[in-house]
């Protein structure tokens, strides 16, 4: 701390309480003390607790001491309750220039009486809940913006103009060169997510219009599998194109990543469907099983997208001898965290559409897909034993959940019309609640020996290999090969 005079006339000082909060982070108050006063930049988000010692030194070296004859000190604004200690500046509303009172806890200064009736309504209506503040106009702006661009988005091909498709195109310029303007430039990075998505929905829209017009009076199933097809490459294109805006922004980049993931999900289930003549229940399988095959990347591709690299393994004898340059602490923590980000929004990017898979083979109700949902689920619920956010388990868990349910909720309804019996869905489900209850009682209490760690790597392994078959015969390949073998 250093303080510095600031009015050797007036009697007052100037204390500078130095931390490591930026400029733009500090607020500058006058204290007002028993027999001084003093005008402190302080940091806003530091706890007033924290700040007290630094305030009392400000105003005159034995305040401190002199608190334990009454019991501490508190801050209060005039004619206000004392301010809770717990919290920081910014959480409080203090603002540049305003005056706090530190007083003895036992001499605090009383509520102000009116003498103006007006004054005093001003007052009490200023201080109720749900003013209109700074941050309520700006939240009501992205509010509006978003709205406008929804409109725009569903307006255009309601218009049935001959030049929709071009009209979507330059929306999709506009749009881009207002995210690279308020993301590089004006750093608003609100706005530059809300256009940026936008984009992308035009980008889509410009793609699925232009196949519509053009294929207009051709087959309708035809050319609404190449709309969706165009759709979801514009979607990849468009969700890549916001990756490279964000790369200059940490904070938006996980969802750009999940974004473009998603994205190239679906474009691989349309091509699926356009070129390959899949239907939906196929081609949820191979979108279920390559979620699963994409899962071990998902750490490689967080810690790539996050700039670590991990320096090459030495391959000759002497170079066990070279130094390693020592990193930064707070570059590679800063960093680690970015990479638990990217691998958060990766994990849930694989597990919206592991969830759509699983729940569109579960609403097929023959025997192969109900047995696929089964097995790529308990593969999901084993490979999230070794992980420890609890976001990247719910990305493996939930989806397993909600194909399971999808499956067990239709068996009660088909017990109506005899082709289930009645029995099976309320038994299937408390063997399941019986589970959970088994894990929530043994799991929190005992530590697994690694015995049971092999069975569960002995499972998964086992739920994949068994999948696979499953695939195939859900694809013809296994009358394929049957037709071709004799």
């Amino acid at each position: 701390m250093r303080v510095t005079p600031v009015n050797p006339m007036g009697g007052g000082r100037r204390a500078e309480v130095m931390g490591q909060s930026s400029v733009a982070e500090v607020c500058r108050l006058l204290v007002v003390g028993p027999t001084s006063q003093v005008e402190l930049s302080v940091p806003c988000h530091v706890p007033l607790a924290d700040l007290m010692p630094a305030l009392l030194r400000g105003l005159g070296p034995d305040l401190a001491d002199r608190g334990l004859e009454h019991s501490g000190w508190v801050a209060q604004r005039l004619g206000e309750p004392p301010l809770d200690e717990d919290d920081s500046v910014a959480e409080h509303g203090l603002l540049d220039g305003d005056t706090v009172h530190l007083r003895p806890r036992s001499e605090q200064i009383p509520p102000l009486d009116f003498d103006d009736l007006i004054d005093g309504v001003s007052s009490g209506i200023k201080a109720r809940s749900g003013l209109w503040r700074p941050r309520t106009t700006r939240l009501a702006s992205l509010l509006a913006l978003a709205g406008w661009l929804v409109v725009a988005l569903a307006a255009l091909p309601a218009s049935g103009y001959h030049y929709r498709a071009l009209i979507a195109a330059e929306a999709v310029v506009l749009l881009g060169a207002v995210t690279v303007a308020t993301s590089r430039l004006v750093v608003d990075r609100s706005v530059a997510a809300l256009t940026g998505a936008a984009m992308v929905g035009f980008v889509i829209e410009a793609a699925a219009l232009g196949v519509a017009d053009a294929g207009a009076g051709g087959d309708p199933a035809s050319t609404a599998r190449l709309m969706l097809m165009t759709g979801s490459a514009a979607a990849v294109v468009g969700a890549g194109l916001l990756l490279l805006l964000t790369a200059g922004h940490p904070s938006a980049r996980p969802l750009a990543l999940a974004g473009t993931a998603v994205a190239c999900g679906g474009f691989v289930g349309c091509g699926l469907g356009t070129l390959a003549g899949l239907d939906r229940t196929q081609t949820a399988a191979v979108i279920a099983l390559l979620c699963v095959g994409a899962r071990p990347l998902v750490p490689v591709a967080a810690f790539t997208c996050a700039g670590l690299a991990l320096p090459p393994l030495p391959v000759e004898p002497g170079e066990l001898q070279d130094d390693i340059d020592p990193e930064p602490s707070a570059e590679v923590l800063a960093r680690a965290a970015a990479a638990d980000v990217n691998m958060t929004a990766l994990h849930a990017a694989c597990g919206v559409l592991s969830a759509a898979a699983l729940v569109t083979m579960a609403l097929d109700h023959h025997w192969i897909p109900t047995a696929l949902v089964v097995l790529v689920g308990l593969a999901q619920a084993l490979a999230s034993r070794p992980m420890t956010s609890t976001w990247h388990r719910a990305a493996l868990l939930l989806p397993a959940v909600a194909g399971l349910v999808v499956i067990v909720l239709p068996i009660g309804a088909r017990a109506g019309d005899g082709s289930e019996p009645g029995w099976l869905a309320p038994a299937v489900s408390l063997a399941f609640a019986l589970a959970a209850a088994g894990c929530a009682r043994v799991l929190p209490r005992r530590r697994m020996t690694p015995m049971w760690g092999r069975a569960g790597d002995f499972a998964h392994i086992t739920a994949l290999v068994l999948a696979v078959p499953l695939v195939s015969w859900l694809l013809g390949l296994i009358g394929l090969i049957r037709s071709v073998v004799g």
